[in-house]
């Protein structure tokens, strides 16, 4: 009998192990604790043919052409990498082939000195998505977001404090010295930390007056890729790569080399996103647009999913001008800005599919798991306005038309969305929707309304970035197979427990 009792219990055992065993992919596929990389269909790394450097254009040949439904692994570099060489792209092939500025390999004329159509960014792509046509719409989920280091292990991003031209608030109209150029450069590093990541001050520094190797004069941070010849200070002495290759200075830079040590956690964000216009052959990156383009919004991070309207075929993804960190406003000019790469799910939302909000998107929207992010300018549609010299829109910012624009779009959307009267959106709009400033810093001014989801009836139901878009992630499919093993095997054991016992049972009597 007692032969047949250890037969029992190692079969109850084994049944155990085989349910424990059933139910590991779930756990595999936790939020609390899974670490595996996302994998991704395509890949676009950084290099001098990977790139445009200012502008959205809809005659720039893709460099990749994916399906809809595919995860993209982006790299980005920052416009700001060469504030210091020898911390951001030292060292790093990639980043040293866009920043090489011989005639060899440069791949824009001017790097953006030209002050025409060129703006500051570093965008990759374009990305072709198939079948996308004028009137669609691309949805694109931000999956992972992070740091591109340097050779050392290290991650550094920078931040200017600068007069961008044209804008409305620029640093100098804070200073005590109006009339006097005061722009300064904070170069930050990212620390990794068990409590949490943080940025933290390496070292600021006085923008010098700098001449490119074309003898082009630099005296403003708003030139992009701008190569500073570093001078020594503190512990630092700079290689001289960047003197090297022909950029000069007027004068020894003024150093600051114990900034105060502020933690700033991290937040990566991608600054500018979105697709070209079909009003115009080039567009400067900098002011927003209808397709995205420099929304400069810190919530467009990981966990957010972005609608663009598609004005061209295959849509035209393009990204860039990362952030680790950003307020709202972007008041001083600029985020921490910052190389980095990202994992991007990329799926088609066809026209013949829209719901009602849909049908109505002219603006670029943003989701998360919890509110709706309606975006606002002063111009709605800035190329249509000044569809002859979009550039006057530089004279033209206002953010009282940015704020009321704001409003709009969020009545317009909640109206859609929800099925709601005008007076109903009005209130609750007045009681339940933040509304922020987004930039002051990009010509076409920006404020954004943050919609809670969790104030309406249907809040828990499966979310606008979810349903009926495209096929579910391999994730998810996992985890529902992971669930199906689990009660199939909790069946399994059951049933060898209790044809153990009837054996049991039996052999007694």
């Amino acid at each position: 009998m007692m032969q047949v009792l250890d037969i029992v219990v190692i079969c109850a055992v084994l049944s155990t192990t085989l349910v424990e065993a059933g139910s590991a992919p779930v756990e595999a596929e936790s939020d609390y604790d899974k670490v595996v990389k996302i994998v991704s269909d395509h890949t676009i790394v950084i290099n001098n043919e990977t790139v445009q450097w200012g502008y959205f254009s809809k005659n720039v040949p893709p460099v990749k052409k994916v399906s809809s439904g595919s995860i993209v692994t982006v790299e980005m570099a920052t416009h700001h990498a060469c504030d210091d060489w020898d911390k951001m792209i030292k060292g790093d092939s990639g980043m040293e082939s866009v920043f090489t500025s011989t005639p060899e390999v440069k791949n824009e004329t001017e790097r953006g000195a030209t002050g025409s159509i060129d703006g500051a960014h570093i965008l990759t792509g374009p990305i072709y998505v198939k079948e996308a046509m004028p009137g669609d719409i691309l949805k694109v989920e931000i999956l992972d977001l992070y740091p591109r280091k340097n050779p050392y292990g290290k991650s550094f991003g920078s931040n200017g404090a600068s007069k961008e031209d044209g804008g409305l608030f620029t640093a100098r109209s804070f200073s005590e010295t109006p009339s006097q150029k005061d722009e300064y450069v904070t170069i930050y590093e990212v620390i990794e930390s068990d409590d949490g990541d943080y940025v933290t001050p390496s070292y600021q520094f006085e923008w010098p007056n700098i001449t490119d190797p074309n003898g082009i004069h630099r005296d403003f941070i708003a030139y992009p890729a701008t190569c500073v010849p570093h001078d020594a200070h503190g512990d630092t002495v700079p290689s001289d790569r960047v003197s090297a290759r022909g950029w000069t200075k007027k004068d020894n830079i003024t150093y600051y080399d114990e900034p105060y040590p502020v933690k700033i956690p991290v937040n990566y964000h991608v600054g500018c996103m979105g697709l070209p216009p079909a009003s115009h052959d080039f567009v400067d990156s900098i002011p927003p647009m209808p397709t995205g383009g420099n929304l400069d919004n810190k919530r467009i991070g990981i966990g957010t999913t972005m609608y663009y309207p598609v004005e061209v075929a295959g849509g035209l993804l393009s990204m860039g001008d990362a952030h680790v960190a950003q307020g709202d406003s972007e008041l001083g000019g600029t985020g921490i800005d910052i190389s980095i790469t990202g994992d991007f799910k990329l799926t088609l939302i066809r026209k013949a599919d829209f719901v009602l909000w849909q049908e109505q998107l002219d603006f670029p929207l943003g989701e998360t798991a919890s509110e709706y992010i309606v975006h606002g300018f002063t111009e709605t549609d800035y190329l249509e306005t000044f569809s002859k010299d979009p550039s006057d829109i530089y004279g033209a910012s206002s953010i009282d038309k940015a704020m009321k624009n704001a409003y709009a779009q969020t009545k317009k959307f909640m109206i859609a969305r929800w099925d709601l009267t005008e007076m109903e959106a009005t209130t609750i709009i007045t009681q339940a929707v933040d509304f922020g400033v987004t930039q002051l810093a990009n010509g076409n001014l920006g404020v954004h309304g943050t919609i809670p989801k969790n104030i309406f009836p249907d809040w828990g139901e499966t979310s606008d970035a979810e349903k009926g878009y495209g096929e579910k992630s391999e994730e998810s499919k996992k985890g529902g197979r992971g669930l199906l093993a689990y009660f199939f095997m909790t069946f399994v054991g059951l049933i060898i427990i209790v044809g153990f016992a009837y054996i049991f049972v039996v052999l007694v009597k």
